[in-house]
Parts: C-alpha cells; structure tokens; sequence
C-alpha cells in the first residue's frame, strides 16, 4: 500500500475516531458523511456492523427529546439563530452607513445593537446546551448504556491507527489527539480540558 493511501487512512481514522467520541456526549455529527468515511475503510475485522453505530448514535441523539423540556429548549435555539441573524444584518447596515458618511452616532448605535444581540444569541446558545447536558446528565445511565458500542469501536479503530502509523514508520507513542472522553485503554492524558478548550490530550502509550 503506498504511502499516500496509508496517509489518506490515517485521516479518515482520526476523523470517525473524534466524532464517534463527540457522538458520545450526544454532540451532533454527520451520520451520512461518516457512515460514507467508515465504510470506505473496508474494515472486515470490525467488532460491530455500521447499522450498530448508527443505532447507538441515534439513541443517544434522542435522549434529549424525551423530556419535557425538549420542545422549548428547540424554540429558544432557533429564536437564538434568528437573533444572530439579526445581528449579522444589524451590522451590514452599520457598514453601510459608515460608508455612505452618515452620522457616527447612528452607526455607533447600531453596533451597540449589534453587539446587544450577539450577547443575547450566545446567552441563550449557551443556556440550551447547559440544560442539554443537564438532561443527559440526568439519564446517565442511558447515555453509558448505548455509548458502550461506541466506546469500543472507537478502541478498535485506535488500534488500526496505531498500526497504520507504524506501516508509515512513525512511532505511535508520538501521535496525540484531541478528544472529549479520556477513557480509552491505549492513550493516556497529556493536558486536560482548560478554559480554551474541552478536549483532552491524548497520545499513544508506549
């Protein structure tokens, strides 16, 4: 196998490897996009089928939906898109008026505007996904239940990127990635989650 298509594999590993990790946390990911990147690996030896994936990822998907808060936490996610929206028109007539030479005090107000909304769009962005993990948080044993799937073929397919960095002459033990959980058996912790960031590094073990 050339080193371009070894190098091709190891990109396609790395990304299902991270969404499959972001799935379990119910983070939305491109099921077709991944579905078409899985099986173009042809992985014969794999310890489930993509139909047991795709099954785990959905039922995760769909924890949130069953409470009762669901429905007004999908309103106040799209009155959020709405006022970002708002906000980006808000700010191409703030444009326009600075170069049409109007008066700086109509464009300042309308940048406060602007500013306004965008504060108030990522308030609620962040108000929707605080009560998300709330919900998932309080069906843990649900979320661990269809995660288990996914937690071992994302073990599995650290394997099969461990040994394609090898084929391309590369130590394993120098190759870290970023992802949300740190349980995985063959990496360990080098930087934990911090304010820039929620993802751990994580590199091969020796």
């Amino acid at each position: 196998m050339s080193r371009e298509r070894i190098s091709g594999r190891i990109k396609t590993l790395r990304y299902i490897v991270q969404e499959l990790d972001k799935a379990r946390l119910g983070v939305y990911v491109d099921t077709k996009k991944l579905e078409e990147k899985y099986r173009s690996l042809k992985l014969k030896d794999a310890p489930f089928t993509w139909r047991n994936i795709l099954y785990s990822i959905n039922a995760i998907q769909c924890i949130p939906t069953k409470s009762p808060k669901y429905s007004k936490l999908v309103r106040l996610n799209k009155l959020a898109n709405k006022i970002l929206i708002g906000g980006l028109v808000g700010l191409l007539v703030a444009v326009i008026v600075q170069l049409v030479g109007q008066s700086y005090e109509y464009y300042l107000i309308l940048m406060l505007v602007v500013l306004a909304l965008t504060n108030i769009a990522y308030f609620l962005k962040m108000y929707v996904g605080h009560q998300l993990d709330k919900i998932y948080n309080e069906n843990k044993e649900e979320l661990e239940k269809h995660g288990k799937i996914l937690k071992k073929s994302i073990e599995y397919l650290l394997s099969r990127l461990r040994e394609e960095y090898r084929k391309l002459g590369v130590k394993p033990s120098s190759i870290c990635l970023k992802l949300k959980h740190a349980d995985y058996d063959m990496l360990y912790v080098v930087q934990r989650p911090g304010i820039l960031s929620g993802n751990y590094k994580l590199c091969f073990k020796k």
